[in-house]
């Protein structure tokens, strides 16, 4: 279907959808898209196509996609001044941004990255949103660098990840957080003269507002770039006297998503990064377990033993460490919380017990001697009287670490509960 668009007014775009420009110019997110140029809009997804002069674009609409245009920018005044401003000097820049749930971050992320290459800017991005991340499957704090202008984050090649493994900071604030500080030294130390740091939205309540202070504190930005509709964030601004922040409007045309719709882009993601898996056998006796399942090859009988005379159950798995006891119970059998307690008592360490088969679908992280991230896989299940486990992955390079996340997919790569 062939579309014209005249100079001055903006197709606003949602996915899936293709287009190409057949003539004229056109800017998405500061990004200038010229004849024979394609462009791919995700589901889920909203673009921005801004007419610098009279344009001719042919729209290939999937289901569900649609499209409408506007007069003048989809970019707010707000923005434009903000980076103006940001620009106006050349010097190396920090710049941190901060809003809610669908307030526009991503695009400003994009946005203000083309302005920043237009001025010849040695970018980087930070993405520290876990739930929508665009660098790296979602659960992962990603580094990517980015020399050439872009119009979905989604297509920037990573050059580091981080595991965390949920996909809220709330149950990770720590990790998360040490995370974006070791990206951000990262970045600097190869060269970035100009590194943006997008966040999640977890913006409401007091646990919210005392992570996004810690948050500023710990990566020390020049700016802080402040997206709200009213008084959202004020909390957070009051408690950084010192900070630099500059408030700007969430777009009036922003996509506002549903919770399906955010959990179907984080299941195209995990797909993105499993594409191509095999099943993968690693005895626990050459890995190191981390994270949410902190086995080994090591079944201590006869602290197993043990503990199946004083439940009168079967333990299929027993381990201690410094700070707990995990065991794994055959498949139907659950402990009672008088039971929990009065293990925990008599040993003097927290419990934790999983029945076998709990830890299919978890999401797993691969990771070299060094701890460098080498992707995600799946773990099938685990032989624990053998000492291997049977994980999806696409990776088949060395592995010495699994780190276990807390995130749940089923063989088609969805999201469990």
């Amino acid at each position: 279907m062939m579309q014209t668009v005249e100079k001055g007014k903006t197709l606003l775009i949602d996915g899936p959808a293709c287009v190409q420009v057949i003539s004229g110019e056109l800017s998405v997110f500061g990004a200038l898209v010229k004849v024979g140029d394609k462009v791919i809009v995700r589901k889920g997804k909203r673009m921005p196509f801004e007419a610098l002069d009279g344009a001719q674009v042919e729209l290939t609409l999937g289901d569900s996609a649609s499209y409408v245009e506007i007069d003048g920018s989809a970019i707010p005044s707000s923005w434009k001044e903000a980076v103006n401003e940001i620009l106006s000097t050349k010097e190396q820049k920090i710049i941190l941004v901060m809003g809610g749930i669908d307030s526009g971050k991503t695009s400003l992320c994009t946005y203000l990255i083309n302005r920043a290459l237009d001025v010849k800017y040695e970018v980087a991005l930070i993405d520290g949103d876990l739930g929508q991340s665009d660098i790296g499957p979602p659960g992962t704090v990603g580094l990517g660098f980015v020399r050439k202008p872009v119009v979905d984050l989604f297509n920037l090649q990573p050059e580091d990840i981080i595991f965390i493994g949920v996909t809220s900071p709330s149950r990770m604030t720590n990790a998360t957080l040490d995370a974006l500080v070791t990206l951000k030294a990262e970045a600097l130390e190869m060269g970035t003269d100009f590194l943006i740091v997008n966040t999640d939205g977890w913006i409401e309540g007091d646990d919210a507002v005392n992570y996004k202070v810690r948050l500023v504190k710990a990566v020390a930005p020049n700016v802080v770039l402040v997206i709200q509709s009213g008084n959202e964030l004020n909390p957070i601004v009051d408690a950084l006297k010192d900070v630099k922040f500059l408030a700007i409007n969430s777009p009036k045309n922003v996509k506002r998503r549903d919770r399906e719709t955010r959990k179907n882009l984080r299941e195209s993601a995990y797909r993105k990064y499993l594409r191509g898996a095999k099943f993968r056998l690693c005895p626990l006796s050459w890995v190191k377990m981390e994270g949410n399942l902190e086995i080994s090859a090591k079944n201590e009988y006869q602290l197993r033993n043990k503990i199946e005379d004083l439940l009168g159950k079967k333990i299929v798995y027993c381990r201690e460490t410094p700070n707990c006891i995990l065991l794994v119970l055959e498949k139907g059998i659950d402990l009672k919380e008088e039971e929990m307690k009065k293990l925990e008592s008599g040993f003097d360490k927290r419990l934790i017990a999983i029945r076998e088969g709990d830890e299919q679908g978890l999401l797993v992280a691969l990771e070299d001697a060094r701890g460098k991230f080498l992707g995600i896989g799946t773990i099938c299940n685990v032989d624990f009287e053998k000492g291997v486990m049977k994980i999806c992955t696409p990776q088949n390079g060395t592995v010495s670490k699994i780190h276990v996340g807390q995130i749940r997919l089923d063989r088609e790569g969805k999201e469990l509960t």
